[in-house]
């Protein structure tokens, strides 16, 4: 007969004590790595991959001219000192069956329209058209900053007819590039016609295209960012089809590692 008493087997026939099995050894005991040899370092761990967190969705084309309430997104500025009724100097008619909403601007008085929001990477489109007047004048003003007068600190890209595409700064602004693009030649742009204008500003960059043709670009500005205004200049002027897209900042260039000069055989 065998009585357990307490983990013992007692065994009535020889009288000896047998100890029971030791319990079996967890699973997590059972994993560990083995003991590194004697005078040798453990292993280090491997460290954990950090994952960077998923970039934000840039907001897609939003459109300046799209109905509603123009001055939700423009800002006026005359160089009166009694402010002109800003519905006179810029207007927004339609463009007949089938087309877009016309900006029209009299000219009269001087001064801009700007944008209430900030850009600093981003790409400008507009169409532009002169009605009658062959020495017309107007431009578009680019990281435009406050405060807001009769001119403010800006890029100014001009719409002048003899010189459309030709990018100056306005007093208190610069460039590391030459100050100043000119095109390298006059650009054919008949009245009564309408001419498109697509300007690309990244990391303190400009870069103009007229009508397709690029003519070239500014780098290095100061200010970088700011917001887009149209000139009111003396000649009546339309626009239509402003269209505004955030883009990502360009790339940092990563410096290149210095290359090891090899020493000379001295053999």
């Amino acid at each position: 007969m065998i009585v357990s008493i307490a983990g013992l087997s007692l065994c009535s026939s020889s009288g000896h004590a047998q100890e029971s099995a030791p319990p079996p050894k967890s699973g997590a005991e059972k994993k560990k790595p083995p003991a590194a040899p004697a005078g040798e370092k453990a292993p280090e761990p491997k460290p954990v991959e950090k994952t960077a967190p998923p970039a934000t969705p840039l907001p897609g084309p939003e459109k300046l001219l799209n109905g509603g309430n123009f001055w939700d997104h423009w800002k006026y500025i005359s160089e009166e000192e009694k402010q002109a009724n800003p519905n006179v100097t810029w207007k927004v008619v339609s463009g007949g069956a089938d087309q877009p909403s016309v900006l029209v601007c009299t000219g009269k008085p001087y001064g801009y329209i700007r944008t209430q929001k900030i850009y600093e990477n981003f790409q400008f489109s507009l169409e532009w058209m002169y009605p009658n007047d062959p020495n017309a004048n107007s431009g578009i003003l680019l990281f435009t900053t406050e405060p807001d007068k009769v001119w403010p600190k800006a890029f100014q890209v001009q719409l002048h007819r003899p010189e459309a595409g030709y990018v100056f700064p306005t007093p208190g602004s610069g460039a590391k590039s030459a100050n100043k693009l000119s095109p390298t030649m006059p650009l054919d742009l008949p009245l009564g016609k309408w001419h498109k204008c697509v300007l690309t500003c990244r990391s303190g960059n400009i870069s103009v295209m007229i009508n397709g043709v690029k003519l070239g670009e500014v780098t290095g500005c100061d200010p970088s960012k700011g917001a887009i205004a149209l000139q009111s200049e003396g000649s009546e002027i339309h626009f239509r089809k402003l269209v505004v897209e955030v883009l990502a900042p360009e790339p940092a260039v990563q410096p290149k590692e210095p290359v090891a000069q090899q020493k000379p055989d001295k053999s």
